[in-house]
């Protein structure tokens, strides 16, 4: 505890007394050490957590390592860092702590769902994806969503992550420079007031556009709306996948 909180400046007795209990408290229910979890205070404060952050942060972390099975300095990292990649951090100890739980739970669940492990969904969303995410203001819910369809196609990690983001960005390049053909083909990437539909609801247009063409008439179609190669690349992996996003 010592060298765990000498980063944290001068704490009072009774804040010290408060984080050496819950780390006992998590410790009599866990597989993790009451020594490993003093140890992670130095983890969460080098994350930038004041010492009401770190311990409300301590149990969510606790159980994100033992989902993800890494250790404590790696289970900070990656969801301090995706927390604050996705624009979620708050000096407020109780959001901060609902939005730490909040991605912790969304990326778990992305593991269980699809053939990707916690670590790899994190560093996607660490990989410009959440920042794509949180400029046009989309919820770590659907981001993540896309992601574990990319993991079920083999594209997992920074990869998917680098790949979420060129989707989103020539998604928006596509449809501004070609406008009238996809006003032709009856479709769209935004809704009436300029904000970006769902993935899914995107995706699921194109679906049901390509859904009777051939394979030239599939290409040939892409090129009009707009699409580069890296970028249609990308998207062809999503579509027939709609539904599962």
């Amino acid at each position: 505890m010592t060298q765990s909180t000498a980063i944290m400046g001068n704490l009072s007795k009774d804040m010290r007394n408060e984080m050496e209990s819950v780390a006992r408290s998590i410790a009599k229910n866990s597989v993790t050490s009451a020594t490993d979890l003093a140890k992670s205070y130095y983890y969460l404060a080098s994350a930038g957590m004041d010492a009401n952050q770190a311990i409300g942060a301590l149990p969510v972390v606790e159980k994100f390592a033992v989902a993800g099975a890494f250790d404590m300095a790696k289970a900070t990292d990656l969801l301090a860092d995706s927390q604050s990649a996705l624009g979620l951090s708050s000096k407020n100890a109780a959001v901060h702590q609902a939005n730490l739980t909040r991605v912790s739970d969304v990326l778990t669940k992305a593991n269980i769902l699809a053939n990707g492990s916690v670590q790899q969904f994190a560093e996607a969303l660490t990989n410009k994806a959440a920042g794509a995410l949180r400029h046009l203001k989309k919820d770590v819910e659907e981001g993540v969503a896309v992601l574990a369809a990319f993991a079920d196609q083999g594209l997992k990690g920074a990869a998917a992550g680098e790949a979420l983001n060129i989707v989103l960005r020539d998604l928006q390049q596509a449809v501004i420079n070609n406008k009238e053909v996809w006003s032709q083909l009856g479709m769209s990437v935004y809704n009436a007031r300029g904000k970006m539909l769902p993935l899914a609801d995107i995706i699921g247009q194109l679906e049901k556009k390509f859904s009777s063409m051939s394979d030239k008439q599939k290409k040939e179609t892409a090129m009009m709306l707009g699409f580069q190669e890296r970028s249609f690349s990308a998207i062809q992996m999503l579509v027939g996948l709609s539904a599962q996003i």
